[in-house]
């Protein structure tokens, strides 16, 4: 999934209409050289001029110079901030942002999350994980600086790209990146360490505070599991009432225990 929108246009000027804004207008201009690719195999297959049926490996290449371009525009015109200002995003009725990552740190994130239950899934191929009430989609790309990361919300900025061919190549040219919704946050430049670290403190909470159900079936550790199972005075799963044997229980109203599993001879 891109975190922007990418339109096909045939002109190299257009003039847009502002969402919410009914006479404001802005001409933009798709001049700016984005991708290049050999066109001959292209056009004796007969393909058509539409880029969704195009060539796989061309549309491909569009997108990803497409996004290489975007992350250079994050660079120029995101804001510093910490993770996350709920101040700041608390202004804006989005819920749901794209955090893209370096691969490298988007692999240490999806380490945090590897032994933590309902934390993190996936929603058509996309990494996804709920933050103080916040979806944040995971985007990792190899250009980002491990140092960096960046939270922007997906489909605030439109480029308008147009292609043009010849007899050897075809040439494709991008608008910049435009802001035609206004109501979601500027794009926020991240320390990714101190993403990682957020992160890992708030898991660190959560596991603290989980219920004895979930530690019996989820262990933090054996000791930890020691304490809190000598304490044991009710069944975990109907409340009903436990009996116990040596360091382990059973209860008395289904079948729930946690006996050691008898020893084949």
């Amino acid at each position: 999934m891109l975190p922007f929108v990418l339109k096909t246009v045939e002109e190299p000027e257009q003039r847009l209409h502002l969402l919410g804004s009914e006479n404001s207008t802005v001409d933009v201009e798709v001049r700016t050289e984005l991708y290049i690719s050999e066109s001959n195999s292209l056009h004796s297959a007969g393909q058509t001029h539409n880029i969704q049926i195009e060539n796989p490996s061309v549309l491909r290449g569009v997108q990803d110079a497409a996004y290489k371009a975007f992350t250079t525009f994050l660079q120029q015109t995101s804001e510093p901030e910490s993770f996350l200002p709920i101040e700041l995003l608390s202004q804006y009725p989005y819920q749901r942002y794209v955090l893209i990552l370096s691969v490298t740190r988007s692999y240490e994130l999806h380490e945090v999350f590897q032994n933590t239950p309902d934390t993190i899934w996936m929603d058509r191929g996309n990494s996804i994980f709920e933050y103080d009430g916040y979806e944040l989609s995971l985007s990792a790309k190899h250009y980002i600086l491990d140092s960096s990361a960046y939270l922007v919300a997906p489909g605030k900025y439109t480029v308008f790209m147009r292609r043009v061919n010849d007899a050897a190549t075809i040439r494709f040219y991008r608008s910049g990146f435009i802001d035609l919704t206004g109501n979601t946050p500027p794009p926020l430049q991240l320390n990714a360490q101190e993403v990682i670290e957020a992160v890992q403190q708030d898991i660190a909470s959560r596991e603290s505070a989980m219920p004895i159900g979930q530690l019996l079936m989820f262990p933090q550790s054996t000791e930890t599991a020691t304490r809190e199972v000598e304490h044991l005075t009710s069944c975990p799963e109907c409340k009903g009432e436990v009996r116990r044997i040596n360091e382990s229980f059973f209860c008395l109203e289904c079948d729930w225990d946690n006996l050691p599993p008898l020893k084949r001879h």
